[in-house]
């Protein structure tokens, strides 16, 4: 089927085709980034709505061993993409992606990047078609099979705004690309037609000048949405004006995909820095009827499902929760220190190993993860909702790991494991690194996890995994390593421990890690006096701990019920967790790593610690670690926490924030343990202020040291891939 309407897509000329196509290509990274994580490395793929081809020819240069179909119901976007690239295991094809282009159960994932909006928009803006276009869709994937959805997002918050828009920054009259913002705002709501109106009947309200050079203006918060996502695409205005971009929430998408009986995996918004940055601040100001700002809304949203079968879990809920005075799992300890500081530790019995087992194959470096691994504490802070605006229906991927008694031979137990967990023959291990070891949350958890990198024959046959308690204990798969980092740089991998390792395995093996795709960091060579600290990395311990009676009262461990539901809410089991929680503060940590360069040289500045659970583990506490803090709860949005840092980091440490941004997607520290989610940022420091009372050390350094500290050595390994040739010598 090809509705008539679709033909308004139509732009003409091969000169055209390539200028749009140009244009989509910039998204192309991410795009790719943000499948990579959840899709299977063989079987077969289909990109709805290829377009250009370029994405589709990244995945299958990506994947070899993966089948890519393209598919797009442009004749000539299907032409162009033939011609250009061209692969043995890529292929295009023409075809409506609402009808049922795929047999029944032949595909193992479902690629839909800012095209499911096409279906609503050109076929009279109606969702009636895009449920038709998911129910074909997810007939033809295979149960296990994945669907991704990229594409924009109604959004969350008030109904009603008030927006400010510039009115200085172009013409009162005129054709779209000479306009001011706030006439190309009158010109769109006389004009545009979309699923709730005809043109004209947009309802706003004009409420004049608030200041110089701007004027404001009440409308849906739906509507401002749509405008903002267009305003700077006025080349082809009119072709803009055809397409509805909101249809749906990230409620909306998340019921949509359940309903379907597929598992929803990730929900999570997405904030592109650039457009907030260059096309947001400074330009409009969106207010909620009561005066208060609002962010600016995120500009797209990722969702990823898993197709089950009848009777397999597909979300955990928390059921009940309290908090216990005589855990059966953790254990809750109080520290005291000779400087008189107490701590709360939680403790889990055992030593937690990581797992890394890992093989080459045509050139990519292939590592063994745990995928739709079921962690159910993950939701269990749902009255206290993370920073990022993320939904996890509780399953995970993560490395293989396991809570053991390393007092016998290290590689009998690596072995074991790797038997024991994924199926993996001892027969099949070629060879096992040497370990390294990293703190979690040394703040809260006594754990310093030992992290083992094994090299393994990539031929043989691995098993699901097969514990956990649950009916669903997820399936151990191959996934590529630096798709992983990319896929964390944008906000579509959680877990740290397995991003980590990843950075040790690729650097260790001198592999490139690969482009940095997140917010791009600008820095400004400075050639003035600054310190360099020989002992950065290894502080001195002046504070001896002892264990102590009297809790601090920080930590709380709390036990919850906890149930798994198939697609029709049936519960299938149930579970009993402990997990640690601050008593008073949010479970959002944010992390912030100081930079600055000198000299051509780019130094960080960590500050020094004393912790009980670094003097367990070593002997003495002093720890270098990366600036953090557990977050109020009055920092609940992504804004707060960014003003709220830059006046605690300047208090805390003395220096100054010249520019604050996010270094990469947010990550759970430690699913087993605690709901705590981490959000790095780096700082580019005013040296006006001076280095304050950190320590500074060269970036270069710090990677190949070991960082016990795991929210170090994240941020240093995400700062030296997004700086490049910058930290190179």
């Amino acid at each position: 089927m090809e509705p008539e309407a679709y033909h308004r897509q139509d732009r003409g000329s091969q000169d055209a085709y390539a200028s749009y196509f140009a244009g989509m290509d910039q998204s192309m990274q991410q795009k790719v980034a943000l499948t990579t994580a959840h899709f299977p490395t063989t079987g077969r793929v289909a990109d709805m709505g290829s377009g250009s081809g370029r994405g589709t020819f990244d995945l299958a240069c990506l994947h070899p061993d993966l089948d890519l179909v393209g598919v797009d119901i442009n004749p000539a976007a299907v032409s162009s993409a033939q011609a250009a690239y061209q692969r043995s295991n890529l292929r295009y094809m023409q075809g409506d992606i609402a009808d049922a282009v795929f047999a029944i159960g032949s595909l193992d994932g479902i690629l839909d990047s800012s095209v499911l909006h096409h279906v609503t928009s050109f076929t009279g803006y109606a969702t009636a078609r895009l449920e038709t276009c998911l129910d074909h869709q997810i007939a033809a994937l295979r149960p296990g099979g994945v669907l991704i959805i990229r594409d924009f997002v109604a959004p969350d918050g008030p109904q009603d705004v008030e927006l400010d828009l510039r009115s200085d920054d172009g013409s009162d009259f005129g054709d779209a690309p000479i306009l001011s913002t706030w006439a190309l705002w009158r010109s769109y709501a006389a004009s545009v037609r979309n699923s709730r109106y005809q043109p004209g009947q947009l309802p706003w309200e004009d409420l004049g000048v608030p200041a110089a050079g701007w004027h404001r203006l009440r409308c849906r918060h739906r509507d401002a949405q749509e405008f903002l996502l267009r305003k700077d695409y006025r080349a082809d205005w009119d072709i803009e004006l055809l397409e509805e971009y909101t249809f749906w929430t990230q409620t909306e998408f998340v019921h949509a995909l359940e309903r379907r009986g597929l598992r929803m995996v990730v929900a999570a918004p997405i904030r592109n820095p650039w457009i907030i940055a260059n096309r947001y601040r400074g330009k409009i100001r969106l207010h909620g009827l009561d005066g208060k700002v609002l962010p600016c809304p995120p500009t797209n949203i990722v969702v990823v499902g898993q197709k089950t079968e009848p009777g397999q879990g597909t979300r955990l809920r928390l059921v009940s929760s309290a908090p216990v005075d005589k855990p059966d799992f953790l254990q809750l300890h109080t520290w005291s220190g000779s400087d008189g500081s107490t701590y709360d530790l939680v403790e889990r019995p055992g030593r937690t190993v990581d797992i890394i087992p890992w093989f080459q194959r045509n050139g990519q470096v292939m590592v063994f993860a745990k995928q739709v691994f079921p962690r159910p504490i993950v939701v269990a802070d749902e009255q206290r909702p993370n920073l990022s605006g993320a939904e996890w229906s509780g399953y995970l991927t993560e490395p293989i790991a396991a809570i053991t008694n390393l007092d016998h031979d290290l590689a009998t137990t690596v072995k074991r494991i790797l038997q024991e967990r994924a199926g993996l023959d001892p027969a099949r291990v070629r060879s096992i690194g040497e370990p390294s070891r990293y703190a979690t949350s040394p703040g809260g958890i006594d754990e310093i996890v030992t992290a083992v990198l094994v090299e393994v024959d990539p031929d043989g046959t691995h098993l699901p995994t097969n514990y956990g308690g649950l009916a669903e204990s997820g399936t151990i798969h191959v996934v590529d390593a630096r798709s992983c980092l990319r896929a964390a740089q944008v906000g579509g991998l959680f877990d740290a421990r397995l991003e980590l390792n990843i950075h040790r395995l690729l650097r260790r093996m001198g592999v490139d890690q690969g482009p940095w795709i997140g917010a791009a960091i600008s820095l400004v060579d400075h050639h003035i006096v600054w310190p360099r600290h020989a002992d950065a990395l290894r502080p001195p311990a002046p504070v001896r701990f002892v264990r102590a009676t009297n809790p601090a009262g920080y930590l709380d461990i709390r036990r919850g019920q906890f149930s798994e539901v198939d697609a029709d809410g049936r519960e299938l089991a149930t579970t009993s967790r402990e997990w640690m929680m601050p008593r008073s503060a949010t479970t959002n940590t944010a992390v912030v790593l100081p930079i600055i360069v000198i000299a051509g040289e780019v130094l960080i500045g960590v500050e020094h610690r004393c912790l009980p659970a670094i003097q367990s583990a070593c002997g003495s506490s002093g720890l270098a670690v990366v600036p953090a803090w557990r977050l109020p709860a009055q920092v609940d949005r992504l804004d707060h926490a960014e003003a709220w840092l830059s006046m605690r980091f300047q208090h805390d440490h003395g220096c100054a924030i010249g520019d604050l941004s996010e270094l990469g997607g947010p990550y759970l520290a430690t699913p087993g343990v605690t709901p705590e989610l981490v959000h790095p940022w780096i700082a580019v420091v005013n040296p006006a202020g001076g280095p304050g009372s950190l320590h500074w050390v060269p970036l270069r350094a710090c990677l190949d040291a070991e960082l016990l500290d795991a929210h170090l050595a994240i941020a240093v390994h995400r700062a030296s891939q997004a700086l490049g040739d910058a930290v190179r010598p």
